[in-house]
């Protein structure tokens, strides 16, 4: 299940702000793949992206909470990107201890619902070049590759899938 997030809802030293922190800082093979966070991430820097995240005009945070409504990740998604005009998710992010039960399947299920509600035709997203699970994970999902190209932010190595919706 997804909820949105907002910028009054990160506040240090709140139970949601130590699971997001526990979420990032247990998802250490991703950061060292992206380069976003170091070893010693802190709850602090875990807000500050989020708040950024949710700063960009158009840009939406979603908690993921398992069916007893525990906090199990986070997805962001943008509305419409300013290359295409398509939305994009920007980031699924699960639990590491529990990726491959079906939890980042259903929070993506449920963006592309949620996006079909509001009337969108597709949806776009980036995998780093380097992250070949998470390309893997994606074309399971019934996504494509459409380009290659560094993304906006970083200037990482990205591939540029699409999947109708």
């Amino acid at each position: 299940m997804l909820t949105a997030l907002n910028p009054t809802d990160l506040v240090p030293g709140t139970p949601l702000a130590a699971d997001l922190h526990a979420l990032y800082a247990g998802n250490a093979a991703y950061h060292r793949l992206s380069g976003e966070f170091g070893p010693d991430l802190t709850e602090a820097q875990v807000l500050a992206s989020v708040t950024e995240d949710l700063a960009v005009a158009g840009a939406q945070v979603f908690a993921v909470r398992d069916d007893r409504g525990a906090f199990v990740g986070i997805v962001n998604v943008l509305a419409a990107h300013p290359k295409d005009g398509l939305p994009w998710i920007g980031l699924v992010m699960v639990d590491a201890g529990r990726q491959g039960t079906g939890l980042g399947t259903a929070a993506a299920r449920e963006v592309h619902e949620l996006l079909r509600g509001r009337g969108c035709a597709a949806v776009r997203l980036a995998v780093l070049e380097n992250n070949p699970a998470a390309f893997g994970f994606w074309t399971s999902l019934g996504y494509t590759e459409v380009d290659r190209r560094p993304d906006l932010q970083f200037g990482r190595p990205c591939i540029v899938m699409h999947r109708p919706l």
